[in-house]
């Protein structure tokens, strides 16, 4: 039997040679792929502007160099996501204010964000929802809230290419000033590593791309070999061979999204209450998903087994399993910088979570035979 992981790239013949077409051109590094990656991506998650750069964590960071973070600021984020959201934040010097989750979707709610805000009172000036496994944050009501209390708004979409919410494509921006994602390897759509940030703000994409090469821009007036830095930049840029990879996976969407939801209807029939200890994660009504993970919650306790057994188990069967996420409230960097938070739904959410193998190149046959190892091992 094959290891069937959690995740897989899934690189067709035409990605590999539109990949060694630009290997034969140039342009390796950052050429004519990149903006019309930009245009491309722009277009299909109908933003005006889109802002490639050299991976999600460094597209957030973008983001909130855009938005002029700065110490003394406070950014509400969702303590159950990925480490980069937070970091994102603390790179610019602004403070996370770490905001609980529903404890079913692991999904920031308006009501979570009510408590963190009461929390910490003043000086929040921007608000980071996470979309996580492609489950979409209720943006419209946060969006409401959120405008009416004066902050910025950046959704950390990595997760969430392709899908919806309350109508608009996430990206579209209809509820945020920016939007960010992930082309890394694990996503349905990667560029090896990659990200993309999405606005309808043209002053935001003019400073992103010119922060992502070193602050640079052009001096004409003293010659056409001469460039200047007005402000502090950093090497963020994209190459025109990952661009060209992700403009290849991308024009490949409806067939990624049908399969994808056909794996995600085996599963959910499959394993959703045939044991009850065990769950699928409840979708968002939100919108419509393009999941990138599928995840079980599973009552771990009561089935007398614990995760790590249960996942070396799976993994005997060559069934891959993973993890998200570690609530970044509890890492260490953060308990010393605002001490121990309570967060019980994150807490709640990271106990119960594992994902399971869901990627387009599962066959019918790995589906079913990832879904025998689970129940087997957790009736």
């Amino acid at each position: 039997m094959t290891l069937k992981p959690y995740a897989r790239p899934h690189v067709q013949p035409e990605d590999i040679d539109a990949v060694c077409e630009v290997l034969r051109s140039q342009f390796l590094t950052t050429g004519p792929k990149v903006p019309e990656l930009e245009s491309v991506f722009a277009t299909l998650v109908e933003a005006q502007e889109s802002v490639a750069s050299s991976n999600g964590t460094t597209a957030l960071h973008l983001a909130s160099l855009a938005l002029g973070l700065k110490p003394g600021d406070k950014v509400i984020v969702p303590a159950l996501t990925f480490l980069a959201t937070a970091n994102a934040v603390r790179m610019c010097g602004a403070d996370v204010v770490f905001c609980d989750v529903d404890p079913a979707t692991g999904i920031m709610r308006l009501e979570d964000v009510k408590k963190a805000h009461a929390r910490t009172g003043e000086g929040v000036v921007a608000i980071y929802p996470v979309h996580i496994g492609g489950h979409c944050a209720d943006m419209k009501s946060i969006c409401d809230y959120a405008r009416a209390q004066g902050w910025k708004i950046v959704e950390d979409a990595c997760h969430a290419l392709g899908g919806t919410n309350h109508g608009a494509k996430v990206g579209a921006c209809a509820y945020s000033d920016m939007a960010c994602f992930s082309l890394h390897a694990t996503k349905s759509f990667t560029a090896s590593e990659g990200g993309m940030v999405s606005t309808n703000n043209p002053a935001y994409a003019e400073k992103m791309r010119v922060l992502r090469s070193h602050g640079m821009t052009p001096d004409p007036d003293t010659g056409p070999w001469a460039y200047r830095m007005d402000e502090l930049g950093f090497n963020y840029r994209l190459t025109d061979v990952q661009a060209v990879l992700a403009i290849s996976q991308l024009s490949r969407m409806e067939d990624v999204r049908q399969r994808r939801a056909e794996i995600a209807s085996q599963y959910r029939e499959a394993l959703n209450g045939f044991s009850p200890y065990v769950k699928v994660v409840p979708a968002s009504e939100n919108g419509e998903p393009l999941l990138h993970l599928f995840q079980l919650a599973i009552d771990f306790e009561g089935l007398g087994k614990d995760r790590a057994t249960v996942m070396k188990a799976l993994l005997q069967r060559q069934v891959g399993t993973q993890v998200h996420y570690i609530p970044v409230s509890q890492q260490p960097y953060y308990e010393k910088l605002y001490g121990v938070q309570e967060m019980p739904g994150a807490d709640s959410f990271y106990q119960n979570v594992l994902a399971l193998p869901y990627y387009v190149g599962l066959t019918d046959a790995d589906v079913r035979a990832v879904i025998q190892a689970v129940q087997d091992i957790c009736a």
